[in-house]
């Protein structure tokens, strides 16, 4: 069983390896605030941050940290994956990040047993 184990992670491994993985990391310009001095505002979520803080919003599959000096906003997202051979699960962006983003069912070639890959 144990080798079985070892194998299917192993497999796993193979196939992400082989998928194209893209990251999902960005900027955006943070909004000074009069209200809330020392902070990042975030117009979209209309939430006032702390510097250096990891916030996680509701109904959105990100995480958003304000870097104050440099007056942004940086925002991360679930990763785009290309996984041959796998199929897309959907995701729940009632989950925090990074548990909303997809999961991946695959087949393994030399069994035909699926398995779930989580990034």
């Amino acid at each position: 069983m144990h080798s079985q184990q070892v194998y299917t992670l192993s497999l796993a491994c193979l196939i992400l390896s082989l998928a194209i993985i893209e990251a999902a990391v960005y900027t955006q310009p943070a909004v000074r605030h009069p209200a809330h001095p020392g902070k990042c505002f975030d117009k979209f979520t209309r939430r006032a941050m702390l510097p250096d803080k990891e916030y996680k919003p509701k109904g959105i599959c990100a995480t958003m940290t304000c870097n104050l000096e440099a007056g942004e906003i940086s925002i991360e997202t679930c990763p785009y994956v290309e996984a041959p051979g796998c199929e897309e699960l959907p995701s729940d962006v009632n989950w925090s990040f990074p548990k909303c983003c997809p999961q991946f069912k695959c087949v393994d070639f030399k069994t035909g047993k699926e398995f779930i890959v989580t990034l």
